[in-house]
């Protein structure tokens, strides 16, 4: 009597999955289809953005900056302050897909946005997409400075912002010296911040 214990491992290594779905392919047409339409479908949403952002990658370009994604520079490890005011600038028109949107915000997460702490501060709060709320914490939280720890705590109630909000919990600690620590251990117990305000209370940074 055969068990399903006996015998070799039954899992399918990634050579033979990927040989599978090359014969399902090949032989199953309704298969092929969905599969297509879903990459078309990709491809379409991919140039739909690539579209909606070359007014931002020209205008970088005419600064001085060589990009062709507002992702290039949030994948950069470089210093980029030319492209600075160019970002904020489209950040602040908006009309943008919310992805493009995402990525200027994100583009801004670099401490010489200190600068323009307020106006991100203002354009977080008015943000409408959940990719540009993100990308805008995700600024925020990278620029904060001591001066801004009254309105980063400040946002930690503002509800409407949801789990955005953990990104501050860092910067609180990193910018508010004992201060930051008493306002993170007072949400030690808290439901939506707990569990992120522990580890950062356990660890070193």
């Amino acid at each position: 009597m055969s068990g399903a214990k006996g015998g070799g491992s039954s899992k399918m290594t990634a050579a033979e999955l990927m040989a599978l779905k090359a014969e399902r392919l090949r032989t199953d047409p309704p298969y092929r289809a969905q599969v297509e339409a879903v990459e078309a479908e990709r491809r379409a949403r991919v140039d739909e953005l690539r579209i909606a952002e070359q007014p931002i990658v020209e205008d970088l370009r005419n600064a001085g900056v060589e990009v062709s994604s507002v992702w290039d520079l949030v994948n950069t490890a470089h210093p980029y302050p030319k492209a600075l005011p160019v970002l904020l600038n489209h950040l602040q028109r908006g009309g943008y897909p919310d992805r493009v949107m995402e990525s200027l915000g994100r583009a801004l997460a670099v401490r010489p946005s200190a600068s323009v702490w307020e106006t991100l501060r203002r354009l977080y709060l008015a943000a409408e997409g959940s990719g540009e709320e993100e990308g805008l914490a995700v600024a925020l939280a990278a620029s904060a400075t001591v001066d801004c720890l009254d309105q980063l705590i400040a946002l930690l109630d503002e509800t409407s912002r949801g789990s955005t909000r953990i990104h501050f919990l860092r910067p609180i600690k990193r910018v508010g010296g004992n201060r930051g620590l008493k306002v993170l251990a007072s949400l030690r117990t808290d439901p939506m911040f707990g569990k992120e305000v522990r580890a950062i209370l356990k660890s070193r940074d």
